[in-house]
């Protein structure tokens, strides 16, 4: 056998060991995906975050905010204004299901329902998914794996090139937030690239898209920017981590009540 011989079977074996480890590690069902995407977080323990939110009215930018963002397992997750003044030191604090604004202004804490809210008006919601001890956001739902890598979508037509996971949940319960969330979930990263919500009627609500992923620690990845759409494509919020740290040890009576003692 010569040596260009050998090299060519050589290439030709590494060609169908990597196809081969390609084809093991392709998920075949929805609950697949989602499992990667939960244990996409399993290594946080802490999350501090600045981040600048635009809101936009017929294409402007209409408000510019600067939020610190800080989480702490297993429940807990605080949203602080920073700017524009007249906003600054009001903050909402999320313990288990429970949440709470306060308005500095007054110097007054209000109790808020949380199951009022939602990510279509709040999309720094999607963060809290990063808690183990919430409840997961898509239990109220049954998914199907509408295209895997290198299929084709057959609702758009387009094909995916071995990137990304088309998956679809429909409501189960009358718990459910939403009638149909769609998400579209890249295959590396685990980290959704898009997601699209709809009401029981079918009807569109909004269109999340992430631009930028980062790798926040060791395999774990965070969305770094993202775009919200809504019904009629129109652009309406941009957010923009400007900072990401993660496991820095935060002081857990950042998450306490200013009433409250700290060894509540």
């Amino acid at each position: 056998m010569t040596q260009t011989t050998k090299r060519l079977g050589l290439s030709l074996l590494c060609v169908v060991v990597l196809s081969i480890t390609a084809m093991a590690q392709m998920i075949e069902t929805a609950d697949g995906v989602l499992d990667r995407m939960k244990a996409n977080t399993q290594a946080i323990e802490d999350l501090d975050a600045f981040l600048t939110v635009e809101a936009y009215s017929d294409g402007d930018v209409s408000l510019t905010q600067r939020i610190r963002l800080s989480l702490l397992q297993p429940d807990r997750m605080r949203q602080e204004y920073l700017e524009p003044d007249y906003l600054a030191g009001n903050l909402s604090l999320i313990i288990g299901d429970r949440m709470w604004i306060y308005i500095a202004a007054i110097e007054t804490w209000y109790e808020r329902d949380l199951a009022e809210l939602s990510t279509a008006e709040q999309p720094w919601l999607v963060f809290r998914q990063f808690l183990r001890g919430v409840q997961n956001e898509f239990a109220d739902y049954t998914f199907e794996l509408l295209s895997a890598e290198g299929d084709m979508d057959h609702q758009d037509d387009i094909t995916h090139q071995g990137d990304e996971y088309h998956i679809q949940g429909t409501a189960e319960t009358d718990a459910a937030v939403y009638g149909r969330i769609e998400l579209w979930v890249d295959s590396q990263t685990f980290v959704p690239n898009k997601r699209i919500l709809y009401d029981v009627e079918g009807n569109l609500l909004v269109e999340l898209r992430i631009l930028e992923v980062e790798e926040v620690a060791d395999s774990t990845y965070m969305a770094r920017m993202l775009q919200t759409y809504d019904e009629t494509g129109e652009l309406k919020s941009t957010i923009h981590y400007d900072s990401i740290t993660v496991n820095s040890g935060l002081d857990p009576t950042l998450f306490v009540r200013i009433e409250e003692p700290a060894n509540e």
